[in-house]
C-alpha cells in the first residue's frame, strides 16, 4: 500500500502525520507517471535514463509541498507488523512499453512490532532509520516522442516482482556483473 504523509524534519527528527492513501502506479491516478510526466523533455525517445527525487518532486507541485510517499510493505499484517518504508527516489530506464526501476527506500519501520508507533502519526530520528535499503522491479509502460506511453502498472503481485536490497547485497550483485 502507498500513502501520502506530510513529513516536517527538525535537529535529526522526522515527524509524519497521514494524509491519504494513494497510487503510485497506473497513467490515470499514479503518482509516478504524474511527476515523471512533468519532467521528460519534449521530443525524448528510448531508450530514456531518468531520476526523481520525491520529496523535491512533490514540492515541485506546490499542491504535495512537504509531503513524501511511504510504502506500507505488510498492510494485511498491521496486528503483528509494521514495516514502513519512505521513497526517497527512484530511477528508471523507459523504453517505448516497459520500464525497468529502481526505488530509494529509507527504512522506518522494518518488521517492527506495531505497538512501538501509529501509522496515522510517528517519529523517527535519523539514527532509527535503515537505510539505504533497494528495490528493483518494472512498469508496464514507457516514453516515446517525449510522452508516456501505456497503462504505467506494475505487474500482478507474484513471488518475482521485487526484492529489497541493502547495501552490501547489492554490491554483490553488482560484483557478479562486473566479473
Amino acid at each position: 500500500m502507498f500513502a501520502l504523509y506530510k513529513k516536517n524534519r527538525d535537529s535529526g527528527l522526522s515527524s509524519y502525520e497521514f494524509i491519504e492513501e494513494c497510487h503510485l502506479f497506473g497513467c490515470n491516478s499514479g503518482f509516478l507517471p504524474w511527476l515523471l510526466g512533468k519532467r521528460v523533455p519534449v521530443g525524448q525517445n528510448e531508450p530514456y535514463a531518468w531520476h526523481l527525487p520525491i520529496e523535491s518532486a512533490l514540492d515541485e507541485t506546490g499542491e504535495y509541498s512537504g509531503s513524501v510517499l511511504i510504502i506500507d510493505l505488510e498492510p494485511n499484517r498491521h496486528e503483528t507488523n509494521l514495516s514502513l518504508y519512505e521513497l526517497v527516489d527512484i530511477w528508471g530506464y523507459s523504453y517505448a512499453e516497459w520500464t525497468p526501476i529502481l526505488f530509494h527506500l529509507s527504512g522506518l519501520f522494518v518488521d517492527a512490532d506495531p505497538a512501538v508507533a501509529s501509522r496515522e502519526a510517528f517519529k523517527v530520528t535519523d539514527a532509527e532509520r535503515d537505510e539505504p535499503i533497494y528495490e528493483f522491479l518494472y512498469v508496464n509502460g514507457g516514453v516515446s516522442g517525449g510522452v508516456l506511453r501505456g497503462p504505467w502498472t506494475a505487474p500482478r503481485a507474484s513471488p518475482t516482482n521485487a526484492a529489497l536490497l541493502w547495501p552490501d547485497t547489492l554490491r554483490y550483485f553488482l560484483q557478479c556483473i562486473r566479473q
